[in-house]
């Protein structure tokens, strides 16, 4: 049976092209959409073609063809490099048959080399770009002129977290070469979110570039399921480590196919990658219930680090938590060397085994009273962000004895807030906090340092009221984290749901909570058309807000039970 793959086959989950292909197996949904929260991919993508089709030269613009016959859009994307177009915008190339692939990058760049053809390029919704103040120079373009690549210093390519962009890349290229019109070296370029100034005397001005990588030159690891000791090996080319995994997918689809549907090809190891994925409850199934990759889920380890774990006979949290940890540690570490501090996240990851496998969610690292001061005036407070970085809600808990029971208040905006909007919400926020401390032995808490990072870079522009919040938030904010930080060590991390639900046996009212979710009820609280749906987003967001301040107080309350 002919099969194609996309570029996403080769640096995903082989487990997508099992389940795939897999005779009679379908997926509970062909598409799961984005939440509210990411990032407009319509939008970066509209601003990137703008910017290269303001710039010189001929552009070949085939985005209308992307809904029509797939004939129609392989044949025009043909007549376009054979026209020596300088730029294709979404052009599909031709399906080569025998090799299994299939692909539209974002754009085709002619080269300016000798022989002419063509570099892939590639939009991404994630930065691509890290600070690097003493490596080597990178090859950049601008959008407007992306076949005059320039060279920028104090920047570098994150090759540790964004390889899979590069293999994206390297499946394009192949493609380019079975049609006929790759370019004689093998650059492609990736577009992230990133801006940069291209000119040193004009340092402020920024823009998104074109980001150029020779998929040819050896600086990747080879797939560390082959290796004995992954940290001997030596690195190879993007496009080597590409073909290794996109032949291991055509390997595996083909046996899919070829089996009766009840064949387990691969044991799942679940991810971070799961989240998301229209396989995941399939995969899941598959699983005990006590599997490492299902229970392990703060600090998880990676998937190498879990099927090396199986290869040694340790699938589950019990047969973790049994083990005898040196004697595995002198078979593992090796085998484990694809990445660094591989021996401490094993330890963690034992020790999480130790106490889950004992029933145990925290534990406690020190002895003694914990540092945590009472005031006659405590109030918790936590603040809520839409999915473009406002502040839309500053949640308070005020426990004061003088009023009797502890009460809530809030200053929320349910709009889309611009900077004005922002800044009244927090003078009104701020301006109530300042009243109720004045001239009282106060405190206010918080979990993490999230709410005075927002503080500080609202402040700024705040005035003088975000000058007394600042000052008087050096003394009189208590962090509640970093006092369980100090004395705790958590089976599922130290996070506040966790922790106070292991503690204290508060929960929240929402079945689920979260802060993403939180972000997508704000958006139906304010764009849903039906006022019924805006009204009970509004409140699910209240309630989780105020269930925040709420388990911060239980949570002191317990703290300050330990001895």
């Amino acid at each position: 049976m002919s099969f194609t793959l996309d570029a996403y086959a080769a640096r995903s989950c082989p487990l997508k092209t099992v389940n795939l292909f897999t005779p009679n197996l379908v997926a509970p949904s062909l598409e799961r959409p984005d939440p509210p929260f990411f990032r407009d991919a319509d939008a970066i993508e509209a601003e990137v073609m703008a910017a290269v089709l303001g710039g010189p030269g001929r552009v070949v613009d085939l985005r209308p063809l992307r809904e029509g016959p797939s004939a129609d859009a392989e044949a025009a994307c043909l007549e376009a490099l054979a026209s020596g177009a300088d730029v294709v915008i979404a052009g599909l190339l031709p399906k080569d048959e025998v090799s299994h692939r299939r692909g539209r990058p974002s754009l085709l760049v002619r080269s300016r080399g000798e022989g002419g053809g063509y570099h892939p390029v590639q939009v991404k919704l994630h930065r691509v770009l890290e600070a690097d103040p003493d490596g080597e120079p990178l090859d950049v373009a601008s959008l407007t002129t992306p076949r005059r690549p320039v060279m920028v210093t104090g920047r570098r390519f994150r090759w540790g977290s964004r390889l899979n962009a590069a293999l994206q890349m390297a499946h394009y290229w192949r493609l380019l070469e079975a049609c006929g019109y790759a370019a004689r070296i093998p650059w492609a370029g990736l577009v992230g979110i990133d801006k940069i100034a291209l000119d040193p005397e004009h340092p402020g001005q920024v823009e998104q570039v074109i980001t150029w990588l020779n998929l040819g030159q050896e600086r990747v690891p080879p797939d560390p399921r082959h290796l004995d000791r992954p940290e001997d090996a030596e690195p190879v080319s993007t496009l080597a480590r590409y073909d290794d995994e996109h032949r291991y997918r055509v390997e595996l689809a083909q046996a899919a196919l070829a089996s009766s549907g009840q064949d387990q090809l691969l044991t799942p190891i679940l991810s971070s990658e799961c989240r998301g994925c229209v396989w995941q409850e399939h995969c899941q199934a598959q699983l005990d219930a006590d599997d490492l990759s299902l229970r392990i889920t703060k600090a998880p380890l990676d998937v190498h680090e879990v099927r090396t774990l199986r290869r040694l006979g340790i699938s589950t949290v019990a047969e973790l938590a049994h083990a005898d940890l040196d004697d595995l540690l002198e078979q593992y570490l090796p085998r484990a060397s694809h990445r660094l501090g591989s021996e401490e996240r094993l330890r963690r990851a034992y020790r999480r085994a130790t106490l889950m496998d004992a029933g145990v969610q925290l534990e406690r690292q020190t002895q003694g009273p914990l540092d945590l001061p009472r005031h006659d005036l405590e109030i918790d407070v936590d603040i809520e962000t839409s999915s473009d970085d406002r502040v839309y809600l500053w949640g308070f808990w005020v426990d004061d004895p003088s009023r009797g029971e502890p009460y809530g208040r809030q200053f929320a905006t349910f709009a889309d807030l611009d900077d004005a909007a922002e800044l009244d919400l927090a003078r009104r926020a701020l301006g109530w906090l300042r009243q109720v401390v004045a001239g009282r032995d106060a405190a206010v808490y918080h979990y993490s340092d999230y709410e005075v990072i927002r503080l500080n870079r609202l402040a700024q522009r705040l005035g003088e009221v975000g000058t007394w919040a600042t000052t008087w938030a050096a003394d009189g904010f208590v962090d509640l984290f970093e006092v369980v930080r100090r004395n705790y060590f958590g089976a599922n991390g130290l996070g506040l749901k966790v922790v106070t639900a292991a503690v204290t046996g508060f929960a929240w009212r929402d079945e689920d909570p979260g802060g993403l979710n939180s972000q997508s009820w704000f958006a139906e609280a304010v764009g849903d058309p039906d006022e019924r749906v805006r009204e009970l987003a509004r409140v699910r967001v209240l309630e989780y807000n105020e269930d925040d301040v709420r388990a911060t107080w239980h949570l002191r309350r317990w703290l300050r039970e330990q001895a």
